[in-house]
């Protein structure tokens, strides 16, 4: 197991790969990645520097530079502001850096810092709509946007589904929730899985999508949202984007949601009912990624009663739920 210090020395022998004078790391956290600040003699030019831990033995560095690539493009084609990355000396989007701390390889990756303060509570009505427009234009520049030849992102689909409700099981074998209340996931699981099939992957309800835009992964700069962290961006459906940034946001701020984004893109005719399966979709994932977790485990085990009875079983029984 690395040390903070350990990964200072990852962090600070990739920078000297890169056109970047800095002062001063300072250690933001660990989960998918480890992330340290980079401070510079000027306050207003800081970067973000991401040591990719999970990536080391299951993804590509394709995989990580394509994270990079749509953001190098939602910098050039739109007013839009996103971490945007910083290439090395060598013009790559990966830094691989090898050391005695570990026989892997370190994926290092550098972006600009992206000013603002994460909200701490309920956004506002008028947040809301702005939130609401940043999703719709992230959608939008998808829509448009020809990813090139190798581009290489996870995709948000049935098989993924399935992988997050194998993993949630984990907390039946561990005696956490009973086989009796998963038999609702399952069943849930199973209906969500029969939308995926038959929802036709059409230009305008489908592509590269942020899909963790949470109330973490997004800061106020003075009234303007601004999206971080596109480490969980891949291809899927738009209303499976919208589902999880619903996960956070009151019932009323919901229908200001759909409300501001419909008058930029068109919501088809029964987005209502798939918006309602991805909203049970996003719970998956969200507990299955925290079951990981062996210290949020009994928490989750906690909360699950009420969660499969305030919105798994109303979603069977076909009661609507969304806007409640």
């Amino acid at each position: 197991m690395l040390s903070e210090e350990d990964y200072a020395k990852v962090a600070k022998e990739a920078l000297h790969q890169y056109p970047i004078i800095w002062e001063k790391l300072v250690y933001l956290g660990k989960s998918d990645n480890v992330t340290f600040q980079v401070q510079t003699n000027d306050d207003n030019q800081k970067y973000l520097i991401k040591i990719h831990i999970s990536t080391i033995s299951i993804h590509s560095k394709g995989n990580v530079a394509s994270e990079l690539i749509w953001l190098e493009a939602l910098v050039k084609d739109t007013n839009l502001v996103v971490p945007a990355p910083v290439r090395n000396f060598q013009g790559d989007l990966v830094t691989e850096i090898s050391t005695d701390l570990s026989e892997n390889t370190f994926m290092v990756t550098i972006h600009h810092w992206i000013h603002g303060s994460v909200l701490k509570r309920e956004p506002t009505s008028n947040e809301t709509e702005n939130l609401a427009l940043l999703m719709a234009a992230l959608h939008k520049h998808s829509m448009q946007w020809i990813p090139p030849e190798g581009f290489i992102r996870p995709i948000y689909n049935s098989d993924h589904l399935y992988s997050s409700l194998n993993q949630l099981k984990q907390l039946v074998n561990l005696e956490l929730i009973s086989s009796e209340v998963f038999v609702y996931v399952e069943e849930s699981a199973h209906k969500i899985a029969n939308v995926i099939q038959n929802h036709k992957r059409l230009p305008s309800n489908w592509g590269i999508i942020h899909s963790d835009l949470h109330e973490s992964n997004y800061v106020f700069y003075e009234d303007t949202p601004r999206s971080i962290d596109f480490s969980n961006s891949g291809y899927g459906f738009y209303l499976f984007d919208m589902a999880e940034t619903f996960m956070h946001l009151s019932s009323e701020n919901r229908k200001v949601f759909i409300s501001t984004y419909s008058k930029v893109n068109q919501l088809q005719e029964n987005y209502f009912e798939i918006l309602e399966a991805f909203f049970i979709w996003s719970i998956i994932r969200t507990f299955a990624f925290h079951s990981l977790n062996s210290n949020e485990q009994p928490s989750l085990a906690e909360n699950f009663p009420s969660v499969i009875q305030n919105y798994f079983r109303k979603y069977l029984k076909g009661e609507n739920f969304l806007l409640n």
